[in-house]
């Protein structure tokens, strides 16, 4: 069983059985049985040698050393691929084999005579020690001594590719400085399948570059500098797969061609620094297609616009033309923009603090002919001119404009390109837009050596008719009510105030969707007019309340003029008519004590000194009672007068009283000027409207 084994001198006892001194006991024992059932096994290539090295172990002539067991990394790679096996059982524990002065198998190769391992390359001592993928250096072991420490047994040596821990990798390893870290060594299993170096394309190369590589492993192919793969070659990746017949290993790709790239040598020609120079503007003449991909944001109160548009400009490079057969029947070409002159182009009425000039890196097209093609694609903020005199219906125009240097002329180009027909060109120099409540069209005009792009847009009034020209229009209407109030309420001057101060928010919030300029919009403006008119209505108003309560009679030219003329042209009728006499009436009140009536009471008038009409004077006591008598009876005279005087004044401050009611001249007055305000109120407002319209308008608009 051991014929072979690699050494010709062997020493007993073994480790097995110390008491097994002759070859003889060691085939008699129990244990060999089991042991050569393991060494005729194939779970490990150097399983039998292993089996051999510990039955009969190796004997050196050396004096201070006789015998030599195997050593222990030996063990675990054979334990890692046989350790399932119900005869190993019958193999001591690893752990009583040396690592240092011990018997080992030398590195296994492949019939090509290159290094290999076997297992799971535990017991791996060559000196393969670079990362594969990263193509660094591995790092020495001994740079972390407390990961040597568990695997004394392991070799761990210099920076050497292995296997420590052997139940956690499957085949040999190390640490790199690079971004990947640990790595799998480079090194050919002796017993797996797998797939071996293709070799690099033609032109070209392959990374990474291994000895072998495993199932499931790609390769990549890549073309040297100045060649590029050809249409119809293989993909520039491959895959190590294994036939499922067969069970052998093989690339699932061939390798792919590569062939000389037309373009490339195409640049190096036309645009090499010795022949082509930048800074050399090849033509003065321009040629420009454009339209507006979107409309971003839109501020009418800023007068700005944020606009998306995309746009060629074309011009002619003679030194750009090539003949297509000499290079592949190559037409035309696709380079980065900075390769080329490009005309320096000035942003117009630019609106962005932080724009700096220039447009996004693209690519330009060249044809065989010379022509060059220059697409852009940008986002541009521009000033735009409102204006908001008509406001719902105002109008804004907005450009965004290019300009070029004095020398060059910018003109409209007559073709469209085949792939994008939104351009706008001079065929189809117009194309609808809409933006939320604005509706217009974007139109494409040179002139000299500006290009513009001109959004003419209207404003669909729709929603400013219902939120905000409504609420204006109803409290104009509601004025009138102030007028058709009874004048004795006190409310009437409140309500009124109430719809003025409304009329005050109304305007605020017209003008905060507008910008501050000189020219008010018309609503704007008639709502200041509407404003003022009804602070003067207001005046009258107030003038009315107070002469409604004032007493007496109206002077004789107002009678006749308002109670009569304007209240019949008021519909009113002859106001005169409630009136009881056009003449003015006596005092009600009188001062004459013996007025009763309109007669004056003569007969209570007597003489109190007791003189009578006779010519016969009575005695001397006859005229004493009779002027006793005469005192008495004017003082019941006199009281009979306050009562008459009494009655007198009640009398006559009734017939005042009932005279009040039925002229009311004030009143009647007040009546008539409360209907006139109304009338002068509705006229008021149509007049304001045409005028306002008239004397608002600006001279000049904008356009």
């Amino acid at each position: 069983m051991c014929m072979g084994i690699g050494y010709q001198n062997m020493t007993l006892p073994n480790p097995l059985d110390f008491t097994h001194t002759t070859v003889a006991q060691v085939e008699n024992s129990t244990t060999f049985s089991n042991l050569s059932t393991l060494a005729d096994s194939k779970c490990h290539p150097r399983v039998r040698d292993l089996v051999c090295a510990t039955i009969v172990p190796r004997c050196e002539s050396s004096p201070n050393l006789r015998q030599q067991l195997p050593c222990r990394s030996w063990c675990e790679e054979v334990k890692f691929s046989c350790e399932k096996l119900d005869s190993w059982s019958a193999f001591p524990s690893c752990e009583i084999f040396p690592h240092a002065n011990c018997n080992n198998v030398k590195t296994s190769t492949t019939p090509e005579g290159e290094e290999c391992f076997d297992g799971n390359g535990a017991n791996y001592r060559g000196d393969e020690a670079r990362g594969p993928v990263s193509g660094v250096g591995c790092d020495r072991w001994d740079d972390d001594p407390t990961f040597i420490a568990p695997y004394p047994w392991a070799n761990l040596v210099d920076n050497k590719c292995r296997n420590p821990d052997a139940y956690s990798f499957s085949r040999p390893w190390c640490f790199t400085s690079s971004e990947m870290g640990l790595e799998y060594c480079d090194v050919i299993p002796c017993n797996d399948k797998g797939c071996k170096d293709p070799g690099h394309p033609t032109f070209g190369k392959r990374r990474p570059i291994l000895k072998f590589y495993w199932p499931g492993e790609t390769i990549t192919y890549t073309c040297d500098k100045g060649f590029k793969f050809k249409k119809d070659s293989p993909p520039n990746k491959a895959q190590c797969v294994i036939n499922d017949t067969t069970g052998e290993a093989y690339w699932a790709t061939k390798r792919p061609y590569c062939e000389v790239d037309q373009t490339f040598k195409l640049q190096n020609d036309l645009l090499s620094t010795n022949v082509y120079a930048m800074a050399v503007a090849p033509t003065a003449s321009l040629g420009i297609k454009a339209y507006v991909v979107n409309i971003i944001n839109l501020d009418e109160k800023a007068e700005q616009i944020v606009t998306s548009f995309k746009a060629e400009y074309t011009w002619k490079d003679e030194r750009l033309q090539w003949v297509p057969k000499e290079y592949g029947d190559l037409g035309q070409m696709f380079i980065v923009d900075d390769q080329v002159w490009k005309p320096t182009l000035t942003l117009q009425r630019n609106a962005d603090t932080d724009y700096s000039g220039g447009f996004p890196k693209t690519e330009v097209k060249l044809e065989s002919t010379g022509e060059v093609t220059w697409p852009i694609t940008s986002l541009t903020t521009t000033t735009c001119t409102l204006d908001p005199f008509l406001f719902p219906h105002d109008n804004m125009t907005c450009a965004v404009c290019w300009k070029a240097g004095e020398d060059y002329t910018i003109e409209c180009s007559n073709s469209t390109t085949h792939k994008d027909r939104d351009f706008l060109t001079c065929q189809n120099n117009a194309k609808d837009i809409i933006k939320g409540e604005w509706r217009g069209k974007a139109t494409l005009s040179t002139i000299n050596n500006t290009a513009c792009l001109t959004m003419t847009l209207k404003r669909d009034p729709t929603y400013h008719y219902s939120t905000t020209i409504s609420p204006c229009l109803i409290l104009i209407i509601l004025m009138i009510i102030t007028f058709i109030m009874p004048i004795d309420k006190g409310d009437r001057i409140g309500f009124g105030v109430t719809i003025l101060l409304s009329m005050v928010v109304s305007l605020v919030v017209v003008t905060g969707f507008l910008p501050v300029s000189s020219a008010l919009p018309f609503i704007a403006m008639l709502i200041i007019v509407c404003m003022a008119l009804m602070a003067l209505f207001m005046l009258s108003t107030l003038f009315i309340i107070i002469i409604h309560d004032k007493k007496g009679p109206v002077p004789k030219w107002v009678r006749t003029l308002f109670l009569k003329n304007i209240a019949r042209a008021l519909l009113m009728g002859d106001l005169t008519k409630k009136l009881k006499s056009e003449e003015p009436k006596r005092p009600c009140r009188s001062n004459k004590v013996n007025y009763i009536e309109g007669h004056d009471n003569h007969s209570l008038d007597m003489p109190i000194d007791g003189a009578s009409s006779g010519e016969d004077n009575p005695s001397l006591d006859t005229r004493n009672e009779v002027g006793t008598a005469l005192m008495g009876l004017k003082g019941s005279v006199d009281e009979l007068k306050v009562s008459v005087r009494q009655l007198s004044d009640a009398m006559t401050q009734a017939s005042c009283a009932d005279d009040d009611d039925e002229v009311a001249e004030y009143a009647l007055l007040a009546n008539v000027l409360d209907r006139l305000n109304l009338i002068l109120y509705i006229i008021a407002i149509c007049v304001a409207i045409p005028c306002t319209m008239l004397i608002g308008r600006p001279r000049i608009i904008p356009s």
